[in-house]
C-alpha cells in the first residue's frame, strides 16, 4: 500500500538536497522514524542516504518487502550491516545526520564504520522543513480533525456523574481507534514518548502537574505511568477537560475541550471566555511575519486584562511558558507561540494553541485547536465547538 505520493517525497526530498548544497555537505544519512516517514513514505527500520546530488537510497534492514510496498521511490535495498554503509555513500566526506536525536553510544558505533567521514548535525534543517506543510499534508490534519470531533461527541455524550476519569478516557480511546486514529503519538522531545493519547481531569487532579514540559499532566494510575487519567469520579459542577491529541495516517491534530455537568462557577466561565478570545486572536494574527513571542504576548495581555494573568498556563512554579506549537507528524513540532521565538510565521505552518487557566483547589479550564497559518491570517483545522460543553444530567 502506498501512501506518501511519489511527486510529495519528491518536493521534500528536492528541498532537503537543496538546504544540503547550501550547508556546503555531501548528503544526509537519516535514521529517525519521523525522518524516515517523511521522507520515504514507510516507517520501516533502517536508514535513508539523501546526497546533496543525485538519487536518495532507503537502506533497510527490517523489513524489506514492507518498504517496497508502502515507499514510492525506486531506489529501497537492504543493509544488514553497519559495514556496509560506505558503499553507499559514494566517497561521501561530510554528512549531516540526526545528532540531536542520536545517542553518544550509537554516535560512536556510526563513526567507527564511517572513518574520515565528518557529521554535523541536520535535526534542525529537518524540524524547519517539517514545519511547512503541503496541501496533501494538510488533508491528512483534516482528517484527523474530522476524528477529533467523533471523538468528543463520544466523550460528550459518555459524560456522567460518578465515573471515573478512567473510564471516560477508555470511552474516548475506543471511539478515537474506532475513528481511524492509529493510537500512537510521536514526539522529538527526548523521554517524552510515554504520553497517553487521551488525557481526562477532572477538578483539581489537572492541577496534579507531572514531568512532561505541558500544561496537564494528571495523577495518572501508579508513579510508573504518572500521567493522565485516574480512577478519581467525576463530580457534578467541576470542569472536566479533556486533551487528545488525535493521529490519523500519522498526522497530528491536538484538541483540548473542557465540559461540566451541571455548572461551573462564574470566574471558570470567564476563564474558559478569555480562552476563546485569545484564540479567536490568533485565528486573526497568526500570518506570516507574525512571530510565536508576539502571539505569546498577545495572549499574555488578554490574560492580564482579564485579570487572570495569574492563572495563566498553570499554577506557581509548574506554569509553562508557551502557549502554542507546531503539530505535523510529531506533537511538538516547530514552530513555537513562546518568548524568544523571533523566526517569523510562514504559511503553511500548522500549530496548536492550547489556552488554559488554572485555579487552585477547584480545577482547570481552557481550549485547545489546530490552525492552518495563511497569508489572510490562521484557519482553524478544528471542526468541534469551542463553547462549554454543558451537560444538565
Amino acid at each position: 500500500m502506498l501512501l506518501t505520493p511519489r511527486h510529495e517525497l519528491d518536493l521534500r526530498i528536492g528541498r532537503l538536497q537543496a538546504a544540503l548544497r547550501d550547508l556546503g555537505l555531501d548528503g544526509a544519512l537519516l535514521h529517525s522514524t519521523t525522518s524516515l516517514l517523511y521522507f520515504t513514505g514507510s516507517a520501516q527500520q533502517g536508514h535513508l542516504w539523501v546526497p546533496a546530488n543525485g538519487e536518495p537510497r532507503y537502506l533497510v534492514r527490517r523489513v524489506l518487502e514492507r518498504a517496497r510496498r508502502e515507499c514510492a521511490l525506486p531506489g529501497i535495498e537492504p543493509l544488514t550491516t553497519l559495514r556496509a554503509l560506505p558503499d553507499h555513500l559514494g566517497g561521501a566526506r561530510r554528512i549531516g545526520m540526526e545528532l540531536d536525536r542520536l545517542p553518544v553510544a550509537q554516535f560512536e558505533v556510526y563513526r567507527r564504520h564511517l572513518p574520515g567521514v565528518d557529521a554535523a548535525d541536520v535535526g534542525p534543517v529537518l524540524r524547519r522543513l517539517r514545519s511547512v506543510k503541503s496541501p496533501w499534508e494538510v488533508e491528512r490534519i483534516r482528517a484527523a480533525a474530522r476524528a477529533a470531533d467523533e471523538t468528543y461527541r463520544a466523550l460528550f455524550a459518555a459524560l456522567r456523574e460518578g465515573m471515573t476519569e478512567l473510564e471516560l478516557s477508555v470511552v474516548g480511546e475506543g471511539a478515537q481507534r474506532l475513528a481511524g486514529a492509529q493510537g500512537m503519538i510521536r514526539w522529538h522531545a527526548h523521554n517524552a514518548f510515554e504520553s497517553p493519547a487521551m488525557m481526562v481531569l477532572a477538578g483539581e487532579t489537572a492541577l496534579a502537574f507531572s514531568f512532561a514540559d505541558t500544561p496537564f499532566g494528571g495523577e495518572g494510575l501508579t508513579p510508573a505511568a504518572p500521567y493522565g487519567a485516574s480512577r478519581r469520579p467525576i463530580r457534578r459542577d467541576e470542569p472536566v477537560c479533556v486533551d487528545f491529541p488525535t493521529v490519523v495516517d500519522g498526522y497530528v491534530h491536538d484538541q483540548t475541550r473542557t465540559m461540566v455537568i451541571g455548572k461551573l462557577p462564574r470566574q471558570l466561565v470567564e476563564a474558559h471566555d478569555t480562552a476563546r478570545q485569545i484564540l479567536d486572536m490568533v485565528a486573526r494574527e497568526a500570518r506570516p511575519g507574525a512571530t510565536g513571542q508576539q502571539l505569546w504576548e498577545r495572549s499574555v495581555d488578554i490574560a492580564r486584562r482579564a485579570g487572570l494573568e495569574e492563572h495563566f498556563m498553570g499554577a506557581g512554579n509548574s506554569r509553562v511558558r508557551f502557549v502554542g506549537h507546531g503539530v505535523g507528524l510529531e506533537l511538538d513540532e516547530w514552530p513555537i507561540l513562546a518568548p524568544k521565538q523571533t523566526t517569523p510565521l510562514e504559511a503553511g505552518n500548522v500549530i496548536a494553541v492550547e489556552p488554559k487557566f488554572f485555579f487552585p483547589g477547584v480545577g482547570a479550564v481552557g481550549l485547545e485547536s489546530t490552525f492552518l497559518v495563511t497569508p489572510d491570517g490562521a484557519e482553524r483545522l478544528s471542526i468541534t465547538p469551542e463553547e462549554l460543553g454543558v451537560k444538565d444530567a
